[in-house]
């Protein structure tokens, strides 16, 4: 079973060719290197542990609220290279999943 979703940030932007998603982290929240994390929008549900992360195209371990990061996502790979219907968009909602 899920844990308590915690709301920390929104996805600002997301890059298909090196499957990236910026996010804005909220003021008062963190990111950080193996936490849980689900993506989720009207046409979006990813859920993942954060496995990268950057800031200026450089690694951070973590990040705190104010700032943008851009977050490896594990996305499928779908047959003849298209991309699957349920990838990050702008506006969408990241949560932090506290484990119970």
């Amino acid at each position: 079973m899920k844990g308590e979703e915690i709301e920390i940030g929104e996805v600002t932007d997301f890059f298909r060719k090196i499957s990236v998603a910026a996010v804005l982290v909220h003021q008062g929240e963190t990111l950080k290197l193996g936490d849980h994390i689900c993506i989720r929008g009207p046409h979006t549900e990813i859920d993942q542990t954060v496995e990268s992360l950057e800031v200026d195209h450089g690694p951070v371990e973590q990040v705190g609220g104010g700032s943008e990061v851009g977050l490896l996502v594990a996305l499928p790979a779908k047959e003849g290279g298209e991309w699957p219907e349920n990838i990050p968009r702008s506006g969408n909602t990241v949560y932090r999943i506290k484990e119970k």
